[in-house]
């Protein structure tokens, strides 16, 4: 089948190139090749199948028949393939322990003659009938009785005449042909059964016209070189066909008067690779050369010129498109946010990014890259954004850049999102997150001061699979604490065992969740704003509880013991080193407390949100904060840093709010911060009630 597509595909490139009209030749040719084929595994089939019936059903005593019966005998016998003769001929040769009188068929009931019942090894013993008309005792006299009306055997030669005598040889246990040509060359030294053989074979044959049936011998052979011609012939009825077609075409196609038309082909393929490369080369003069060979920068690196002079196609979510070039964006601080489909955070961003946009629009430019390693596809990205609009009704207005491969060679990062930030120099900042973008940041950018630092790649991008802070080699038992640690993403506790030991970690964990770890049954029921802070510790520590991006107020734990730890006895050992090393501890108290009850007056119907993005941008205390399409049990949680009392929402209703909170809130006065809120629909009531609360406090 492989052929016939090979010839199918033959006929169509060159009827479509150079217009040959070759279908009839062809169609003719795939014909005649399909029909002889088909014929040949037809006649295998049924060969095959005769073959393995007559082997199955031949035995030493047919093969005799075979050699000696008449040519009206034969007829009944089919004989499929020279292999299957060969096998039915010598089947006596391959069983040399059994008789020619065993291998001759029994004689049926209504022929034999009486047998006596006297044991075969009495040598009294009457012999067997064979055949009605004589008896035979022994090898020699069977064959000097029925060979002589064999007219044929002369025909073929002395190696027929050696395998015969092989299988009739009593004397020599290994007779070969090469003794009996030597005997022969010699001659003497015969066995009287050699004697005949040689006389009525080669010396004095029997005339053929003396017997008129053809002997099964003769015809045995005219069938073996019947099989060996048939099988040559649908060898070279394969192989022929396919090389004369394929001369006679290419002929035809080197005869052919328009054959400059090939000429023309090729030449006009050359051309097109050539434009081809020349399209993907860039030229020296354009600028662009050296692109091949980016590397990834390093914050304080000037981004190539090469960079600058690339045309940027800017696609926008809208459906439209704009082309510039990247030296236009020089000057400003250039913000390259990285994104892809299958990120959920990368989507949720956008709108705050664009709300960034919106707060500098003349000295700042935010554009999305999508890397060609997403494997985004058009289609995808609109299918994602339809939804995205009937989710918020909110449609994109940032452009971006879609299979890239420049700024993802320069900028390098293995997770998404990822910020790439360029100042007005041309200098390259650091890769970073939207967290850092606080407005107070993003102004000292705009001045020429560098005051992020660079995330680039993380080191563990399995969570789980982070290197431990501390060597375990050695050590029986390890409990330390530890600042940030950089190019590290943050790791959950897992307690694990192996081989005996027990090991943990929890890396770049903030204050509160350490402190929730490390007294989950005292704080268990309870969140963030329900703590009640001894003002011993001051607001200076409900502020670092809820500052939970600064790298400040982020830490590194492990734990390590050369023994199996369960869950319970590592919360008693954790709850006891956070102690040690923050010095504060909670405990659960019941008792009379002050407390701020809210409620929601008709006011809060002008803070309700519209179908809007969801944006919560809190840029650290005293910094403005923005809440869009937020839940109001989320803003109040957020809310506790700047009150001194606890809060608790009495209204089980929680619905989604948009508001600004202003820079310096924290600072203003009790009364200023409730009249803020009141006139925003939330109203604050302190009330002195009796309740169960967590106590922080500290200890020395």
């Amino acid at each position: 089948m492989n052929t016939l597509k090979l010839l199918a595909f033959l006929r169509g490139y060159i009827t479509y190139i150079f217009q040959v009209r070759v279908k009839h030749y062809l169609s003719a040719a795939i014909a005649r090749f399909t029909q002889q084929l088909r014929k040949n595994v037809r006649l295998k089939k049924r060969y095959t199948s005769e073959i393995q019936n007559r082997i199955k059903a031949a035995d030493s005593s047919n093969s005799l028949r075979l050699l000696f019966e008449d040519r009206s005998a034969r007829r009944r016998t089919n004989v499929a393939s020279s292999s299957g003769t060969l096998r039915l001929l010598f089947d006596c040769a391959s069983t040399p322990t059994r008789s020619v009188v065993e291998a001759l068929p029994k004689p049926s009931r209504r022929d034999a003659k009486p047998v006596s019942n006297m044991s075969r090894r009495n040598p009294k013993a009457e012999p067997k009938a064979s055949r009605p008309g004589g008896e035979i005792s022994s090898s020699k006299d069977f064959f000097l009785t029925n060979f002589a009306p064999i007219p044929a055997f002369h025909t073929v030669g002395l190696g027929f005449c050696f395998t015969v005598t092989r299988i009739l040889s009593e004397g020599d246990p290994k007779p070969t042909r090469r003794k009996f040509e030597q005997r022969w060359e010699k001659g003497g030294n015969w066995s009287p059964i050699e004697q005949v053989l040689v006389e009525k074979l080669v010396v004095n044959p029997m005339p053929i016209n003396r017997v008129k049936p053809k002997r099964s011998v003769l015809r045995c052979f005219k069938a073996i070189c019947t099989s060996l011609i048939l099988q040559l012939n649908t060898l070279l009825g394969l192989i022929c066909p396919v090389v004369q077609r394929a001369l006679k075409y290419l002929l035809f196609v080197a005869d052919y008067k328009r054959a400059y038309r090939m000429i023309l082909t090729c030449l006009f393929l050359c051309l097109v690779s050539m434009f081809s490369l020349s399209a993907q080369t860039p030229r020296k003069d354009s600028g662009a050369d050296g692109l091949t060979d980016l590397i990834a920068l390093k914050p304080g690196d000037k981004i190539p010129d090469a960079v600058w002079n690339q045309s940027l196609e800017l696609n926008y979510f809208n459906g439209k498109k704009k082309t510039v070039k990247f030296a236009d964006l020089k000057g400003k601080l250039i913000l390259l946010d990285f994104w892809s489909t299958g990120c959920p955070s990368c989507i949720e961003g956008i709108p705050k990014m664009e709300l960034i946009q919106q707060r500098f629009p003349n000295k700042m430019q935010v554009v999305m890259v999508n890397s060609k390693r997403n494997k985004d596809t058009a289609k995808r990205i609109k299918t994602r954004f339809e939804k995205f609009k009937a989710d918020f009704n909110f449609t994109p207005s940032l452009p971006t850049v879609l299979d890239d491969t420049i700024f993802t060679a320069l900028f390098a990062h293995n997770t998404l999102p990822a910020l790439a930030v360029i100042d007005a120099k041309g200098e390259f900042v650091a890769m970073t997150s939207s967290h850092s973008l606080t407005d107070k940041n993003i102004q000292a950018l705009m001045d020429g001061n560098a005051v992020l630092k660079n995330e680039g790649n993380y080191k563990n991008l399995i969570r789980s699979a982070a290197e431990p802070l501390l060597d375990t080699v050695g050590l029986h038992y390890i409990s330390a604490f530890g600042g940030y640690r950089e190019h590290y993403l943050p790791v959950y506790p897992n307690l694990n065992h192996k081989n005996g030991t027990t090991f943990l970690q929890m890396g770049n964990q903030s204050l509160q969740f350490m402190l929730f770890q490390a007294y989950g049954q005292a704080l268990k029921g309870f969140r963030q704003n329900d703590l009640v802070i001894d003002t011993l510790l001051g607001r200076q520590f409900k502020e670092k509880l809820l500052n939970l991006n600064s790298t400040q107020n982020k830490y590194w734990y492990q734990f390590y013991t050369y023994d199996s730890v369960s869950r319970s006895q590592f919360a008693d050992i954790f709850c006891r080193e956070f102690q040690n090393y923050f010095k504060i501890a909670v405990a659960r108290r019941s008792d009379s407390i002050e407390l701020y009850k809210i409620r929601f007056s008709d006011k809060i119907k002008n803070i309700l949100t519209s179908r809007k993005a969801s944006i919560a941008r809190f840029q650290g205390i005293g910094e403005e904060a923005f809440y869009q399409n937020i839940p109001i049990g989320l803003f109040l949680q957020n809310l506790f840093y700047a009150f001194d009392l606890p809060t608790e929402l009495q209204e089980k209703e929680n619905f989604n709010i948009d508001i600004t909170i202003p820079a310096g809130f924290v600072r203003w006065t009790e009364q200023e911060k409730l009249t803020f809120l009141n006139e925003r629909g939330i109203v604050f009531s302190a009330v002195k009630e009796y309740k169960t609360y967590p106590l922080v406090y500290p200890i020395y």
